[in-house]
């Protein structure tokens, strides 16, 4: 894979990046949708193009794309007050280093901004690869608990 280039999301991207935010969930995150039409139609609904301009659009909201070999192999994204609450690979690109740097990509945004510690919520799939990058799941009342997936902080 050729050097790894990421770059704030435009309008023009929200095509492709919602393709390759569908095709993660579908392909990447069985573990925690389990082919269930139900759970994964919830999940997909906002995975469309126009809800991907939208995240651009809002104002609390910084998203990147990442593209590697002239096409684009992620999307992330941090939101002020919640910290990192997007984080997708294309799936022909895991395991090669995209989702690291972006993950350095979006850490140096916290850091840039004063935020002392990242948080984020998990998928069951990608657990393993945010706790080798020194998450650790929050300590949460149960109310305070996600639906789905696992809530994760880093002292940055």
């Amino acid at each position: 894979m050729s050097a790894i280039s990421i770059r704030p999301a435009l309008a023009g991207d929200a095509k492709e990046a919602a393709a390759l935010l569908r095709r993660s969930i579908v392909e990447l995150c069985v573990p925690d949708h389990g082919n269930d039409a139900e759970r994964l139609e919830h999940w997909l609904s906002n995975k469309t193009p126009e809800h991907f301009v939208k995240w651009i659009d809002d104002p609390f909201n910084t998203i990147f794309v990442a593209f590697a070999n002239g096409r684009m192999v992620s999307a992330g994204g941090v939101r002020d007050g919640e910290g990192i609450v997007l984080n997708y690979v294309h799936p022909e690109s895991r395991f090669m280093g995209v989702s690291g740097a972006m993950m350095v990509h979006l850490e140096e945004m916290l850091r840039g901004r004063g935020v002392p510690v990242a948080n984020l919520v998990s998928t069951i799939t990608a657990r393993r690869f945010y706790e080798a990058r020194g998450y650790r799941e929050r300590d949460l009342l149960p109310e305070q608990r996600p639906p789905f997936g696992i809530a994760m902080e880093k002292r940055l």
